[in-house]
């Protein structure tokens, strides 16, 4: 490892062409990611009301295949840049940013797994009926929770990469508290959406 160390430090255009490979590879996880989570949402939300058909869950695994590629892009090159961090700029782990990101992408992660366990096989149970057709409250809740989590642990890594003036000056613990409001304030807009769509279906039905 210490050899390797002195190489990369002793070759800054390898570095620098490491760097842009690694970037690339996270910007394409994260267009795979983001895109595929925000297009699964629209339609998931489109059809909630019609009934579920095999093709659209055929539609739905597809999608989250992409979702799932994101996502190992992202950390694919994640890792990479913490060990080309650690090897060449020690000082830039320190930064709290990074790791507020990890965070998120870890919650992320766990939320990917919930969907693939819970969200596409409830789709799948639920065809030849209404997508939100006589299920429970807490089935309601989890489903919105785990768009809610989804959406929002894929936007803010994107907004923090875009904002160079957090490094090492925001503490992780801000990052993540204001991460933390934003999925409550994302779940109450989406519970606050779905039961008004509801009524105004109920109304127009009576």
């Amino acid at each position: 490892m210490g050899a390797l160390d002195l190489s990369l430090s002793s070759a800054p255009t390898l570095v620098s062409y490491i760097r842009t490979s690694l970037r690339l590879v996270h910007f394409s996880g994260l267009v795979l990611g983001l895109g595929g989570a925000l297009f699964l949402d629209l339609m998931l939300s489109r059809y909630r009301r019609m009934i579920v058909s095999a093709e659209l869950v055929e539609h739905v695994e597809w999608i989250s295949r992409f979702i799932a590629a994101g996502l190992l892009l992202l950390w694919a090159s994640g890792l990479g840049f913490l060990l080309l961090y650690h090897m060449t700029e020690a000082e830039k782990l320190l930064n709290p940013k990074i790791w507020a990101k990890v965070t998120i992408v870890s919650i992320l992660t766990v939320n990917g797994l919930a969907i693939h366990r819970f969200v596409i096989p409830f789709i799948r149970r639920q065809i030849g009926s209404p997508l939100l057709s006589e299920i429970k409250p807490v089935t309601k809740t989890a489903l919105i929770g785990c768009g809610v989590i989804s959406i929002v642990s894929w936007s803010v890594p994107v907004i923090l990469g875009a904002a160079p003036q957090l490094n090492f000056v925001m503490p992780c613990e801000v990052i993540l508290g204001a991460y933390a409001l934003l999925l409550i304030q994302a779940f109450f807009i989406a519970t606050l959406v779905m039961r008004g769509r509801r009524d105004r279906c109920a109304s127009a039905t009576t």
